[in-house]
């Protein structure tokens, strides 16, 4: 059946290009037609377009039967399943503009407790959208914020300061967190119920290092001098596991996001009030993945 509609590339149309590979496939105008339910004039009209416009005959035309020219048999061969690579890739397109195909790459910070919040959302995605391939990935700070920058990640979930000022970034705010101060259950401290900054201002403080989150490492200086001190800092740490072994080493304390896990039974957090950190899902404003606007949708119409 003819497509009904034409590409035009130096005067030659999409449905001579049809009609051609129809005439070559069956070496009859008669029977091509037939398939392609036009009438024979119409096809041995476009037929001769395409000659005229290519410059060369296509068909020996004879009463012995059709046959390819050399330069029809050059043509057919290299157009080869053109047609069906073309209708194939339209059928595919309309899929995952429906959203029935395709992939999303989503990263989590790798310490951040995702069982809080994720899975309701990719259970919700799944049951809408059961073509799409999904694909998980967890990283630091800094590889997060790398990855998709880089486009290897569509979307991630991390802090809001994280990214906040990142260009070109769109994010939205999935719950607010609170933050939170870790220290080891051998630390005296850890045995209140409760503590206040100024409990904690002759503390030793270890810290995720200022290269692998800068917002991170400011941010809690900030906090601290808006309490009245700055903090004594004996130790940076690349990443959060590190930082976390060295708490409970007893080489200092840290503030946290409260979501950050913390299994291990030889640490105990306290809750900061007044201190709210936001859980954010964020994604590039020129990412052509059709993917992410349906995950993002769904995630942000709950």
């Amino acid at each position: 059946m003819s497509w009904g509609y034409e590409m035009l590339y130096k005067g030659i149309t999409l449905l001579q290009i049809e009609y051609f590979i129809a005439v070559a496939k069956s070496l009859n105008f008669t029977d091509a037609a037939r398939n392609l339910y036009v009438s024979q004039p119409s096809l041995s009209k476009q037929i001769a377009l395409l000659e005229k416009e290519i410059g060369v005959q296509l068909f020996n035309r004879s009463t012995r039967g059709v046959r390819l020219t050399p330069a029809g048999a050059v043509l057919y061969k290299e157009l080869g399943n053109v047609l069906d690579t073309i209708h194939e890739a339209i059928e595919k397109s309309s899929k995952k503009d429906l959203g029935e195909e395709g992939s999303i790459t989503i990263g989590c910070l790798d310490t951040i407790d995702t069982d809080n919040f994720l899975p309701p959302f990719v259970k919700c995605f799944r049951e809408r959208h059961k073509g799409i391939n999904m694909v998980f990935e967890k990283h630091s700070f800094k590889a997060l914020r790398e990855k998709l920058m880089g486009g290897s990640l569509d979307i991630i979930f991390t802090l809001s300061f994280e990214i906040e000022d990142a260009p070109d970034i769109v994010y939205d705010t999935i719950f607010n967190s609170k933050s939170s101060i870790v220290m080891s259950t051998g630390n005296p401290l850890s045995k209140k119920e409760y503590i206040t900054f100024e409990d904690i201002r002759d503390e030793d403080f270890v810290f995720i290092s200022r290269d692998e989150s800068p917002k991170g490492f400011d941010g809690v200086i900030s906090l601290c001098r808006s309490h009245g001190f700055t903090p004594n800092i004996v130790k940076q740490l690349p990443n959060i596991g590190s930082l976390l072994f060295s708490v409970e080493s007893g080489l200092g304390i840290a503030i946290l996001d409260f979501n950050i896990r913390m299994k291990n039974s030889n640490l105990k957090h306290f809750e900061i009030e007044n201190d709210q950190i936001a859980i954010v899902m964020a994604w590039k404003k020129d990412n052509m993945n059709p993917s992410v606007s349906l995950f993002t949708n769904s995630v942000l119409s709950r």
